[in-house]
């Protein structure tokens, strides 16, 4: 019988916390009796509120307890597969973990079939050059090709990446067709929002640091501003000048979103972070 988690897909949730309360619920609302002691006891564990303090993040899951709660959530393999790699990405202290364990997920066939956007932005925030093609097939240089745009970039992109990004960028829908040969934007801006928090822009901001490190060795002083403020500052300053920081960030984007065909492609890139332990 696997009517307690009938109605609760794992495949949509990409917080096995939230999943395992929504699960709980669910089997609450389908048998009334049901309760935490009913799920340790199929699951093996000892602990009758075990699963209560998980969701409510006092335990983390280890693999020996991962397993019991396979067993107790009665999944089938493909969901036991995706459930083990959710907690896993979820409990992940580096990025590198998470990022390993984030590739796993959007690699489920079932979670392509749910939400196939999801694949395609991991994509589009994992290189570099996705942005800077979005930004020249809108542009009156544009002359159609794939190898027109391969010859404007710095690094070099081959005409076949090119024109995978262009497929990529249509099926996102920030690019639209607009007549032979030519494109346009779907929307002027596209943002990931101030906060770095998921893998995905973990990835896009790692891409770009790269490219920033190639720059510094391989562009002319002329072409490029490369500087740093160390900042020595009493407690509590960060907020206040993050704030700044994203203020400026939006100043520059209300300056150029009227350049609907653009000439060249610029990158900017702001790093602002603390170099000492932080005092909670």
């Amino acid at each position: 019988m696997r009517h307690e988690n009938s109605r609760v897909s794992v495949f949509r949730y990409r917080d096995y916390r939230a999943f395992l309360k929504d699960w709980y619920r669910t089997a609450k609302q389908s048998r009334g009796s049901y309760s935490y002691r009913t799920f340790a006891k199929k699951a093996g564990f000892h602990s009758s509120n075990f699963m209560m303090l998980v969701i409510q993040g006092k335990r983390n899951l280890t693999e020996e307890s991962l397993k019991k709660f396979l067993v107790g959530l009665s999944l089938n393999k493909q969901e036991q597969e995706f459930f083990r790699n959710l907690v896993f990405c979820n409990q992940s202290e580096t990025h590198e973990d998470r990022n390993f364990y984030y590739q796993r997920l959007v690699q489920s066939r079932k979670l392509n079939q749910l939400k196939p956007i999801e694949k395609q932005q991991y994509e589009y925030y994992s290189t570099w050059y996705h942005p800077v093609v979005r930004e020249l097939v809108a542009s009156g240089g544009f002359d159609g090709t794939a190898e027109s745009i391969s010859k404007r970039l710095s690094p070099s992109v081959t005409p076949a990446q090119v024109s995978k990004s262009i497929e990529l960028l249509e099926a996102l829908g920030f690019i639209q067709k607009a007549g032979q040969g030519r494109w346009r934007q779907s929307s002027t801006i596209i943002s990931t929002g101030p906060a770095i928090e998921s893998v995905v822009v973990h990835n896009y901001h790692k891409s770009l640091l790269d490219l920033s490190k190639d720059a510094i060795g391989q562009l002319p002083t002329k072409y490029c501003d490369i500087s740093a403020l160390t900042l020595g500052v009493k407690r509590g300053r960060f907020p206040e000048l993050l704030a700044k920081v994203r203020e400026f960030r939006k100043e520059i984007l209300k300056m150029v979103s009227n350049d609907v065909e653009p000439e060249e492609v610029l990158q900017m890139n702001i790093q602002f972070f603390p170099v000492t332990k932080i005092s909670e």
